[in-house]
């Protein structure tokens, strides 16, 4: 099956499950940080949240998470093949999910997740990651939405949300980007330096248009794009737009570069998301 059929069949699931808001997507304990101000404001409802709680080894709660086992084709391609095995794909043991990137003799094979739940508009994402910094890796936290087509054209592109992004390529510069297409030719990106330390990275997406903080939640945010055409589209307030949750550690393709970690196995952690 390809990912696009999966994205289609795993987003109608989650439509279903979030008219619901199951037991298993709900945190009774609100972020870190404050999520609404003033000291009498109560927190909003968490609608989807993971703390990767569980045994070193053990596979990430798969009611909530598809462990990704396909790559798309990118040139030049990604050179680290997606594959659901708890070698590159687990809990740590330490209340982290890592994803890890591996070189078995010539071939390598790194770990990605999809969201099952797919989100609309008005809600924010949080997650606190520490992303691995080496040659030839590129790790991001991101959203997307794919829709198919069905006037024979096939599969378009719709949008992009990367919250934060690291290239290993020695070209690109890191940062936070919101793409009006997915096919990565239509930006509004904010280049700032991005470190290998755990940061908590928020995302707040409205009928304004997006607005990213990491750490410090109380100040502006670091990066604001506004609700309008980015080289003459804007999907994110179509009626109905939802969009999965990625994390992923690609190696190599155009943002990895060549990959050069040696013998180590390079992981990219992630200690909670929540999105209310």
């Amino acid at each position: 099956m390809n990912r696009r059929s999966m994205m289609v069949m795993t987003g109608a699931a989650a439509l279903a499950a979030a008219a619901a808001l199951p037991s298993a997507f709900a945190d009774p304990e609100p972020p870190d940080q404050p999520i609404t101000p003033g000291p009498d404001a109560a927190p909003p409802p968490i609608i989807f949240a993971d703390d990767f709680d569980g045994p070193a080894g053990a596979a990430p709660d798969l009611s909530k998470w598809t462990v990704v086992s396909w790559n798309e084709p990118v040139t030049p391609p990604v050179l680290g093949l997606y594959r659901d095995d708890r070698r590159n794909v687990s809990l740590d043991g330490n209340g982290n999910l890592a994803l890890r990137a591996t070189k078995e003799g010539d071939t390598f094979f790194t770990g990605r997740v999809e969201s099952k739940m797919k989100i609309g508009i008005n809600h924010t994402w949080e997650a606190r990651i520490k992303l691995p910094q080496a040659p030839g890796l590129w790790p991001a936290y991101w959203l997307v939405n794919i829709e198919d087509t069905t006037d024979g054209r096939g599969p378009l592109p719709d949008g992009e949300v990367d919250i934060v992004e690291w290239y290993g390529n020695d070209l690109w510069a890191p940062g936070t980007a919101v793409h009006a297409r997915s096919d990565g030719k239509t930006w509004n990106a904010h280049r700032w330096p991005v470190d290998g330390e755990w940061h908590t990275y928020r995302c707040q997406w409205d009928e304004k248009g997006f607005k990213f903080w990491m750490d410090d939640f109380a100040g502006p945010p670091y990066f604001s794009v506004p609700a309008g055409p980015i080289d003459g589209a804007w999907p994110f307030n179509d009626p109905g737009y939802l969009l999965f949750t990625m994390l992923n550690l690609a190696v190599g393709g155009p943002g990895g570069g060549d990959p050069n970690f040696g013998s180590v196995s390079p992981a990219m952690l992630i200690d909670y998301i929540r999105v209310w």
